[in-house]
């Protein structure tokens, strides 16, 4: 079980079932935080490549989508209540910040491995967002 998924188990109002009841909520929360890491180091990279000026987009989603995926994963681990409207949108806001970082990480990747690793942080970031919304909705 990783650390996310302890400290979720661990929470007074953990669900009764056990600690894999939030395995969907920690696997969207670790794959938030790996995204935003990923996007945060690849935006310092994008600023040190001799091109940066033309990367100026790139660097931009990539700052955006750390953003994004850091307020997310905080969110998510608050475990005090269930999955509610304003939840769900944000879930969603980082579904849409992670595909379109991802679309213009892909545009560099063939020259900057960085650029490689955030497009593939943020896919991830992206199947584990549509996961837990797949979970809430059954």
């Amino acid at each position: 079980m990783t650390w996310t998924r302890r400290v979720l188990a661990a929470h007074p109002s953990a669900p009764e079932g056990g600690p894999d009841d939030r395995l969907a909520d920690g696997a969207c929360i670790e794959a938030c935080l790996g995204a935003a890491q990923a996007c945060l180091t690849g935006a310092d990279a994008c600023l040190q490549e001799d091109e940066a000026l033309d990367l100026r987009a790139c660097i931009r989603v990539q700052q955006n989508c750390a953003d994004v995926c850091l307020a997310t994963a905080a969110v998510l681990s608050r475990t005090g209540s269930e999955a509610g409207p304003l939840i769900a949108a944000l879930v969603e806001a980082c579904t849409e910040a992670v595909r379109e970082c991802e679309a213009e990480c892909a545009r560099h990747a063939e020259t900057y491995r960085h650029c490689v690793l955030s497009a593939e942080a943020c896919l991830r970031c992206e199947r584990a967002c549509i996961e837990l919304i797949r979970v809430w909705a059954t």
